[in-house]
Formats: structure tokens, sequence, C-alpha cells
């Protein structure tokens, strides 16, 4: 028997129909919608279908969210449950309860209601529970990882919620029972003059209905209650070495009460990513933020607890923390990191005697490909340097610097003996025919004075000429063939004695207007643009602090332009990681680079 297809007509009637069935369900919905017939009300559980329905979607949705995470080796280490159990106490523990312990009436009259973690943690891998914490529940009270960045700090949670089913009462009220160190005081909460921005996660409309603001309540009013110290403690220890967490959380004896203020403000506001600090950081007032730093610092500068298995090696770790990696651009980790801050002006952490644990998970998260910076800071350039060590590299350096003592000055770190008969040779082969044979670059200006720099910088840029994170095809050709004995040579020959003038002009550069309003976005930037002073980087100060910043007093005017004309290119898009200069020059005018160029040239070489 043949079935003959239907026709054309009849598909169109059966189409019709559904079509205009879907359009009289659409009224009716819409109509029980705004005739507010759709119960909202939490206070009726849901029936047993639709809670079976949202658990097997979730548990379905986290596993295959899960699938591209990896579970760090230490998952199980006591330091991260340690760090972890506080912060479930924070946070967590007001929903989820705890060992033999109920949880409270507010969440349990929530709809859908959150569960009890020791009862169920077992149900999800680690891999679930991390992206359950960092991307949270939709339509639920569960909430997103207050932080877009420095996910790592999340495997601390999942270590505790994996010692979470056979942890007994009384261990869990003896990890989180906090109590004022001796000596400390409570720091009282008055007031703010004004609320300050918080920018956490996606702001969202209706702006109106939110408050994005800090200091706001927390899960805790310690903030309220000047409970701080006390709260402080329970992560960073009495003494503040990191030891009540086994030094998964910082050594805050080892940074100045200026680092302390800024990172926690930064933290307070959420310019520096933190879901654990943010939290806490979030309910201060500025003159709770002064006094804790102030306490901190006043501290007597003690160890950070060991850890327990070697990870890295100290004496790897230490030929990058004073020589830095040359081939790969790498400067030496001393360069900026001990002893430079209050001379440079700049807010940098020192970390000699820091918590190797810390250090290394600090590394590895700004190495993560998500790391975009944080803090107010124009530029951050941890992430490109990270990202360029191995990951036994950033453990060796963890480890170096967690054997030094707290407060010591760094190692003095100079380039090898010059032999000045292979460096004239070099440069009568060599770098004369553009640089002359004294350095100081011809008449015409598009070759730099290289005199007005330090040996440390022209070593330093030698070796990124010749490993490509600095391109000029011509000096690439020509880096290629030094060994790093040439280029500490050559850096020495043209960077160690005084600098020469610049050759003039060969044309009048510049008019004494153009001077002065290139040295007014000199030492004032240009605000309208975010553009700082390029004083606040190129400046004598900063300059003889960190010597791998390029000295521009007394440079030739073109090579100036030149660099900023390439600087802010597109060709220079991918130095951002590097250096802020190709942000700064493409905000620039042509204009204003000329002037700025001008106002440099004109002033004095910097000594050296």
């Amino acid at each position: 028997m043949q079935i003959k297809a239907p026709s054309w007509h009849v598909i169109k009637w059966i189409a019709g129909v559904f079509a205009g069935l879907a359009v009289i369900g659409g009224v009716i919905g819409a109509a029980v919608v705004s005739l507010g017939l759709v119960t909202i009300s939490a206070r009726p559980p849901h029936m047993a279908i639709t809670t079976a329905m949202l658990h097997y979607t979730f548990k379905r949705s986290t596993a295959n969210a899960g699938s591209d995470v990896t579970v760090p080796a230490d998952l199980d280490s006591p330091a991260r449950v340690a760090l972890g159990i506080q912060h479930y106490a924070n946070v967590c523990s007001s929903c989820h309860g705890g060992p033999d312990l109920g949880q409270s009436p507010i969440a349990l009259s929530m709809r859908p209601r959150p569960q009890h973690l020791a009862a169920v943690v077992e149900q999800f891998s680690d891999e679930q529970l991390y992206v359950i914490l960092r991307d949270g529940v939709r339509f639920s009270a569960m909430p997103a990882w207050p932080a877009s960045q420095n996910f790592d700090e999340i495997w601390s949670v999942v270590a505790f919620l994996r010692a979470l089913p056979t942890m007994t009462n009384t261990e869990y009220m003896d990890a989180t029972r906090r109590a004022l160190p001796d000596g400390a005081a409570e720091l009282a909460f008055n007031a703010p003059d004004q609320l300050g921005d918080l920018n956490v996660g996606i702001k969202a409309p209706p702006m109106e209905e939110y408050l994005y603001a800090s200091p706001g309540t927390g899960w805790h009013e310690y903030a309220a209650n000047g409970d701080v110290i006390a709260t402080c403690a329970a992560c960073h220890g009495e003494n503040g070495s990191g030891d009540a967490t086994l030094g998964q959380a910082p050594n805050l004896t080892v940074p100045s009460a200026a680092y302390i203020s800024k990172a926690l403000h930064e933290y307070a506001n959420g310019t520096r990513p933190s879901g654990i600090m943010t939290t806490v950081a979030a309910s201060l007032t500025d003159e709770q933020i002064t006094g804790l730093s102030a306490y901190y610092a006043s501290l007597p500068d003690v160890a950070s607890p060991r850890e327990e298995a070697a990870v890295g090696d100290p004496a790897a770790g230490q030929i990058i923390a004073t020589a830095g990696l040359p081939d790969q651009a790498l400067p030496a980790c001393y360069t900026c990191h001990q002893n430079v801050q209050a001379a440079a002006g700049m807010t940098i952490p020192p970390i000699a005697g820091q918590s190797s644990s810390y250090l290394r998970h600090r590394l590895d998260a700004f190495a993560g490909p998500n790391w975009t910076g944080s803090g107010a800071s124009a530029w951050q350039p941890m992430h490109w340097i990270a990202k360029s060590l191995a990951p036994q590299q950033r453990a060796d350096l963890a480890a170096y610097f967690a054997q030094q003592t707290p407060g010591s000055a760094a190692p003095v770190s100079t380039l090898q003996p010059m032999d000045q008969a292979n460096a004239q040779q070099l440069v009568e082969g060599v770098c004369k025919e553009c640089h002359t044979v004294s350095g100081i670059g011809g008449p015409s200006g598009e070759y730099p004075n290289l005199t007005v720099q330090t040996a440390t910088y022209l070593d330093q840029q030698l070796h990124a000429f010749k490993g490509g994170n600095r391109v000029a095809e011509r000096m690439r050709q020509v880096a290629e063939k030094l060994s790093d004995k040439d280029m500490s040579d050559l850096a020495q020959y043209f960077g160690t004695p005084a600098a020469l003038p610049s050759p003039a002009p060969q044309d009048v550069f510049a008019t004494a207007e153009e001077i002065a309003t290139g040295g007014q976005i000199a030492s004032a930037g240009i605000p309208e643009k975010n553009i700082p002073a390029c004083l606040t980087c190129h400046g004598a100060e900063p300059t003889a602090a960190l010597p791998i910043i390029a000295r521009l007093q007394g440079q030739a005017p073109r090579y100036i332009q030149d660099r900023l004309q390439t600087l802010g290119s597109e060709k220079s898009a991918d130095l951002d990681t590097i250096s802020p200069m190709h942000a700064i020059a493409r905000d620039m005018t042509v204009d204003e680079r000329h002037d700025v160029a001008a106002w440099f040239a004109a002033q004095a070489p910097l000594p050296k």
C-alpha cells in the first residue's frame, strides 16, 4: 500500500494551527504574568520533581564546565585547608553550615535551599567544586567568586571542602575561633566621609537598584564591631607571619605600611583581584585600613613558616633573583623588589622572607591566561614576567626568597669586569657606523646617544634586541652576533663614564613655546587622556633606583620623537605586557610627542 505525502495545503494548515496555538499560549502566559498569578513565593518547598530537575541540570552543567579544569598538585596540602576554612567561616558557613552544626533558618527558607555541604560535597568532583565557586549558580543564592582573576585561591576552599565530611565539630570550632592578639587594639568603625567605588564583577542595569560601593556590610560584621585584627589573625597569625595558614596567606611583617595600605584599598575597591581579600577589605573604613597597616608594620620582622616539602631549588632561584634571565630580557627580581620603593617614590613590595607557598601561588596566578593586571597603577609587568618563567623557575624563586631574612638588603649585582680592548674593537668594527666612537650619535639625531644611559640599561637592551623582545631588525642582526661578555663590555664602555652632550640638531627642532608645552606634559602628564607625567618613571629618582628605565634627559630629540611614534603605532601593540609605553604613546598626538621629545632633549643628562 502506498502512503501519499500530505499536500502543501495540508502542511500549511497544520503549521497554521500550531502557530495559532503558540500565539494563544503566549497571550495566556502574558496575561497570567501581568495579573500576578505566577507565584514567586519561597515559602512552599519545591516539588520533588522540580528539585530533581534542578539538581540534575546543576550537576550536568558543572560537570561539563569542569572538563577543562586542571586540579593543582598541592590540593590536599594542610596549608590550603587552613586558608580555605577561614574563607568558608567568613562567607559560606552562613548558608551551608559546618561539621555537626545546623544551617541558618534564613538559608533553609531559601528556594532552592543551600545544601548542607558536609552531607553532599562527596557528590561533586574537585573540578565541579571549583567551577561552582568560580562561576556561582544562576537563579539561586550561590554567588560567583567576587574577583575576575586570581582563581588559584579558590582551590584552598575546595581543599577545605574535601576535608569537611571527616572534620569534627571541635576541630572546626578550634580552627575558626578568633581572638585579638596581645597588644592589638580594636579598630572602631566610624561613619565614612564618602563611599568609594567597588568594581566587582560586571555591573548590570538597573544601576539605581544597586550600590557598588565600599565600605559595605559583610556576612560577619567584624568591621562594624571593631573586630578587625582578630579577623586578620585568623589567616595571618597572631604575629603576622602567616603561620595560621602555614604560609598560604602572606607574611604581613615583610611589606611596608604604605604597601599594606595600598593593597587593602585596592582589594576594597576590587581593582586588586582576590575573592578572599575583597570580601574582607570591602567592609573596612579608611581609618581601619590605616590602623591595620600601621599595626602590622609595627610588628617585628619574623620568619615565614616553611613548606613541608621542598618544591623549588633556592640556588636556581638565586640566579634569577640576582641576575635575571638576560637571554629572555628578564631583569633581576631585586631590580625592583628590595629597598628601592622609598628612593623611587614607588610602592613595590619587598619579598625577602615572604612565604614560599604564597610567592609561588602569586607567580602562578600572574602567569595565568586571564591575568590582566591589578591595582590603580598604569602598568603591571608581572604577567609578562611570570609567564616568561617556567613553573619550576617560579617555584625556585619562591624557595630562594623564602630563605632570606625579612627586611634584608638586596645584594649588589654588577656586570662582569669590562675588557676595554674587546669593547674598543667592537665599537670600531660595528657601533661607530651609527653611534660614533664616542657613542653620542650623529647630528641627524636618527640614532640615540648611548652615553646618557647606564651600563645596566644598555646591557638589558642589547639582550632584548637579541631575544626579539625589542624589535629593530638592524640591532637584532648586530646583537645576535654578540656574546654575553661582548654585550657587557659594550654596555660598560658607553654606560659607565659620565654622559656626553648629544650633537646639536642640523635644524632647529622646536621653539621655546613647544619646549615649555613638552615640559608641562613631562611633569604633569595629560590628565584628560589618563596619561601620567613622564617624570613618574623617567625622572632622576626612579631611573637612579631602577636602572632598567630609560634616561631621556639630554637624548637626541629626533630619536625620542621617532621612538614615541613607533611605540604608539600598531606594530608595538603587543608590548603592553612588557612596557606601558604603547598605551601612553598611542594616545598622544604627533605634536605632543614632538614637544615632549624637545623638552627632554633640552635638559642636561642625569648624573650616573
